[in-house]
């Protein structure tokens, strides 16, 4: 594939007004000269990056952007784009590959740079990161907002090792006693650089809504024995799931917005229901174990038409540094009957997946998108500890004919960390009045 020129966002610092003088029919009338309300309404109707390239055309264009810009896009189409950090660019700068139009946009992104970032998940536009001090930050690539996450400190089995002037210098990490509520301390524990926890503790990270509304719980998997703890935005500590000796071993989970509850898949199907709107977790099982076999990756979405369903990953190394995947099935969760009902189609949608949240989206909305199908990403933490910079496998897995395509954007431009990831970019709640990124087009 050709490299497309990039788009490249900077921050804008334009004051925000609009044309009063409407254009008169006279035969030399130029496009610039359009209504001002009429630019409004259009731009109103386009997603965000394209609603970005239209600032860029004229001086008229940016003054109707920046309005339409605080009253925020009214499309339901989503940008959707692959994420990753480009050779061409600089530390603090991220790559979007729009599937749609297969352009490449660059951001350019607050500090931490994104270069020395582990990337541990994708949500609703934010990316969940965690910097060289392995401390957890959300941030919006399209805004630049960013909000803190608590201390790992705060976790229940990590503690702080300090030099002699009380400068912390590493961290300690315990195993986790679930019938005692407690650290084990006849393990020894870990002990580990502030930067090589990230990648030995964080697992995945989900969000249960945008964490600029002020009403967001982000919920992280994490060592030791994949378990599961939980921050509302705005909170001074982590909490740990500890109902029972079986909230441990998860795999994928997600929160249910017509719940209110948090759904999470351990490595045997076995599928926990979470409920965290009292004042402590409350955990129900709702599918018995399925198998004991442990030879899959799986993951845990609620699908467009209701149903909850489980997609079982099996990975191979196909040389002694390189592991694809070779094999993809989804199964519906059958809670009446306990048990898993194995699917052949999405119903004409598509279904992504990765360390991003897993997510749906109608093919008929994304034309250049195959129905029927999951496109992946790399998220094996096994693979990922061993070969940081080690080849990543960007694919679409047709479930009608079982093929794989691949699907990554050029070996002359991506890299391979931090990970890549899907993003749907948005605007944050709390920002939609303000505007923090703007952007130069270049035709070329």
């Amino acid at each position: 594939m050709a490299a497309e020129s990039p788009e490249c966002f900077r921050p804008g610092q334009d004051k925000p007004s609009m044309p009063q003088q409407l254009p008169d029919s006279s035969p030399g009338y130029h496009w610039s000269d359009l209504p001002a309300d009429m630019l409004i309404r259009v731009f109103l109707d386009l997603d965000i990056l394209d609603l970005f390239s239209v600032r860029a055309v004229c001086q008229s264009w940016r003054l109707s952007y920046q309005v339409a810009r605080r009253l925020g896009p009214c499309s339901s189409n989503r940008s959707l784009c692959l994420l990753y950090s480009s050779k061409d660019g600089d530390a603090n700068t991220a790559t979007l590959f729009r599937l749609s139009n297969k352009k490449l946009y660059r951001v350019a992104l607050p500090d931490p740079p994104l270069g020395s970032c582990f990337v541990v998940g994708s949500s609703g536009g934010w990316l969940a990161i965690a910097d060289e001090r392995s401390e957890l930050l959300l941030v919006n690539p399209i805004t630049r907002a960013q909000i803190a996450l608590p201390s790992p400190l705060t976790i229940k089995n990590v503690r702080g090792c300090y030099t002699l002037d009380g400068v912390l210098d590493g961290y300690r990490l315990h195993e986790l006693d679930l019938e005692n509520q407690d650290c084990d301390t006849q393990i020894e524990p870990d002990d580990l650089t502030p930067e090589q926890v990230r990648f030995h503790f964080y697992l995945r990270v989900v969000m249960s809504a945008d964490p600029s509304s002020g009403n967001c719980i982000v919920m992280i998997q994490h060592m030791p024995r994949n378990q599961l703890s939980f921050a509302r935005v705005g909170d001074a500590e982590w909490t740990w799931i500890s109902v029972d000796q079986r909230c441990c071993d998860y795999n994928g989970f997600f929160y249910n917005d017509s719940d209110g509850l948090f759904y999470a898949v351990r490595v045997t199907g076995e599928v926990h229901a979470i409920d965290l709107n009292g004042p402590s977790a409350v955990v129900k099982v709702i599918l018995k174990p399925i198998t004991y076999l442990i030879d899959n990756y799986k993951y845990i979405v609620q699908a467009p038409w209701g149903d909850i369903l489980q997609v079982w990953r099996y990975d191979e190394f196909i040389t002694e540094d390189e592991k694809k995947t070779l094999k993809l099935k989804v199964y519906m969760v059958d809670q009446v009957k306990q048990r898993l009902v194995e699917i052949k189609n999405l119903k004409e949608h598509v279904l992504f997946i990765g360390f991003n949240t897993p997510f749906f989206l109608p093919a008929k909305d994304y034309p250049m998108l195959t129905p029927n199908c999951i496109y992946f990403t790399e998220d094996s933490m096994d693979y990922i500890y061993c070969h940081k910079f080690g080849p990543r496998q960007v694919a679409v897995f047709n479930m009608e004919d079982g093929s794989f395509t691949d699907l990554s954007p050029g070996s002359n431009s991506w890299q391979n960390w931090p990970l890549p990831i899907w993003i749907t970019p948005s605007y944050s709640q709390s920002n939609k009045g303000k505007i923090h990124v703007a952007v130069q087009y270049n035709s070329s």
